[in-house]
């Protein structure tokens, strides 16, 4: 897949019990497109109609069930005769395709095509009335729909290869959120204070810690040497960092970020955390911990999160630092890469009191 430019010309379809509004007649020419759901080429059988072309609805659910990578996005159909509307149920179980024995093809010849009637509703939603959905087709009895309308309207990403003529679909979101706690794993603090002093560091986090070391009473109070040795006051003991994992909320943004190879995982990590200013030590620290996590996937979808993590743990450090660089990595296990648009980042300089601090999660 060479481009990835919002989709012009995919479409959408529905089962065979809405009706023509009027008889406004068009000519549907059957189309086996190639759409790409995650990563996987598939040919849908569909129509076009004035340059667009047009699905059956019942054939996307099949079709997002058996490919898409995010179960989110499943849903099922409800069509209710008296009112003449199709429901979008949304569910995590698979469609089941059980309203024809056979499989569904377009044939070779030209068809008749009407506009249909028939709404569309999500949670109660009219989405044809607000036009979150533009009107179908109907040919032969069945609603035929745009490709475009209904993965957008379910939170899915479409795009349109014109070189190729293909469309891909993207099931996983460029911003997650859910209900779920996200998993916030080793947070680690680096201290670098130009001449030896005590220092207290306080978390301000919006979720549960679950673990951390040296003990977190309410804070960490510490005494700091400029080399990034820690004395803990509490117990005594020499430490190298101060560490915590937590459970909490974080949307996760993936609409920039890289794409690498599990293969290729150490040597990326190496370059892209020196460039964003973690000492080698730091970024040995960081390898060694999360390279097990990484270095299996086919392809790992790696993304830097910058307010919307800082925003959910927040520091505060006394005496107040010079320079602080927090690092945040998101990941996302691949099976084949997809385009994303590269991270930049900001040049870091440490100066006076410096405070670095990396960690991560996985989103599945």
């Amino acid at each position: 897949m060479k481009g990835f430019a919002l989709c012009l010309a995919a479409v959408f379809l529905m089962g065979n019990t809405a009706f023509a509004a009027e008889k406004t007649e068009k000519t549907a020419v059957p189309v086996h497109q190639i759409v790409v759901w995650d990563g996987t080429e598939t040919k849908m059988p569909g129509y076009n109609i004035d340059g667009y072309t047009y699905f059956r609805l019942r054939d996307m659910a099949k079709m997002v069930s058996a490919y898409a990578t995010n179960e989110m996005h499943y849903f099922d159909l409800q069509y209710q005769k008296e009112t003449n509307s199709i429901t979008i149920v949304r569910k995590k179980e698979k469609y089941q395709y059980v309203a024809e024995n056979k499989t569904f093809d377009v044939g070779t010849e030209n068809k008749k095509a009407y506009a249909s009637s028939a709404s569309v509703l999500l949670n109660d939603l009219d989405v044809t009335k607000i036009g979150l959905v533009e009107d179908g087709y109907v040919i032969d009895g069945y609603t035929f729909y745009r490709l475009r309308d209904i993965t957008r309207l379910l939170g899915m990403d479409v795009g349109w290869c014109e070189e190729e003529k293909v469309t891909e679909v993207l099931s996983q979101p460029k911003k997650v959120y859910s209900n779920d706690p996200t998993l916030y794993r080793k947070p680690v603090i680096y201290l670098y204070p130009e001449k030896t002093m005590d220092v207290s560091v306080k978390l301000d986090y919006a979720g549960d810690l679950t673990v951390t070391y040296p003990t977190y009473d309410g804070g960490w109070q510490v005494t700091a040497q400029p080399d990034g040795t820690l004395t803990n006051h509490a117990d005594g003991l020499e430490y190298s960092y101060l560490f915590w994992e937590g459970n909490g909320q974080l949307e996760v943004d993936f609409s920039e970020g890289f794409v690498v190879k599990g293969e290729d995982t150490a040597a990326f990590l190496q370059k892209t955390l020196s460039d964003m200013g973690l000492t080698p030590k730091e970024y040995n620290d960081f390898i060694v911990y999360w390279l097990p996590f990484m270095q299996e996937n086919a392809y790992n979808l790696i993304s830097f999160q910058q307010e919307n993590y800082t925003e959910q743990a927040k520091l505060d450090i006394q005496p107040a630092p010079d320079s602080v660089l927090r690092v945040f990595m998101a990941l996302r296990s691949l099976e084949k890469p997809i385009e994303v648009k590269p991270q930049e980042f900001q040049p870091f300089e440490r100066n006076g009191f410096t405070v670095v601090e990396w960690g991560g999660t996985e989103v599945k």
